[in-house]
Formats: structure tokens, C-alpha cells, sequence
């Protein structure tokens, strides 16, 4: 009976094991996958819409101006994105960071416009929206893109 208590509580033992026994998934490296960018944003309300390209098209971006010019360029535009974050901060105005993909910006007069941020032609981004247009500004001066669209 004794080896039998042993054998079953073996069985149980090694079954117990095999369940917990979890096998790490291998993952695929996706740095050269471009973005897959499945949810759409929708704005209906005025407020500011920074954008800064990820991983992939800073790859690429890299790629087509060289590293120097890449990286003066990604630094001139992180301050600057910076600069635009404090100054609409005191302006109480609403931000909203974009990942990527698609963003619908709705009028209030029914209309609507969309922006496609996976477009090369965008990069280190602000986009001002006042409930009626979308204007996407000059990032290095915000004082005056600020008059411009809500004054």
C-alpha cells in the first residue's frame, strides 16, 4: 500500500508540473514592420493634437537625411513640440498625443476632416483645432499659429 500512496502521489505530482509548465512564445522582431494602427480617433472638440513619428518612421527618416541631420532635426522639433506643450498648457487648451493612424476632426457644422499620420509628409506635428477648421501650424511659433486659428 505504501508504494502505491507513492506511485499516485508521483502521478499527481508530475501531472501538477506538466499543467503548470508554461512555454515562453517566441516573438518576431517588428522594428522594419511599418505601424498597424487599427482604431480611428475622432475630436469634435477644440483642442491641440501632438504627433511625433515612432520608431519606424524615425528609422526611416534616418535613413533618407543621415544620422546627424536626423538627429539636429529630432531635437530642434522635440524642443520646439515642448515649447508648444507649455505655452497651450497656459492657454488651458486641451491636448491630445496621436500614435499614429487616423484622426477625424468633427466640424460643428456637420462636416468632418481626416488626417492620415501614417502619411510620410508628417513628422514632428501640432495640429490646432477650434470646433470649426483644422490648421496644422508651424511648430516654431506657436504664439502666432495660436492667434491666427483662435483669435
Amino acid at each position: 500500500m505504501y508504494r502505491l500512496k507513492n506511485r499516485c502521489l508521483l502521478t499527481v505530482a508530475l501531472l501538477a508540473l506538466m499543467a503548470c509548465h508554461h512555454t515562453p512564445d517566441t516573438h518576431q522582431p517588428t522594428d522594419t514592420a511599418p505601424p498597424a494602427h487599427a482604431a480611428v480617433s475622432v475630436i469634435s472638440e477644440p483642442c491641440a493634437v501632438f504627433y511625433t513619428p515612432d520608431s519606424h518612421k524615425q528609422e526611416k527618416l534616418k535613413q533618407e537625411n543621415g544620422d546627424e541631420s536626423f538627429y539636429a532635426l529630432a531635437n530642434d522639433s522635440e524642443n520646439c513640440i515642448s515649447d508648444c506643450q507649455d505655452f497651450l498648457r497656459n492657454k488651458a487648451l486641451k491636448s491630445v498625443t496621436a500614435e499614429g493612424g487616423k484622426i477625424t476632426f468633427r466640424h460643428q457644422d456637420g462636416g468632418s476632416t481626416v488626417i492620415d499620420l501614417d502619411d510620410p509628409k508628417y513628422t514632428w506635428e501640432v495640429f490646432l483645432f477650434d470646433g470649426k477648421k483644422v490648421a496644422n501650424i508651424d511648430i516654431t511659433d506657436i504664439e502666432s499659429e495660436y492667434q491666427k486659428v483662435f483669435i
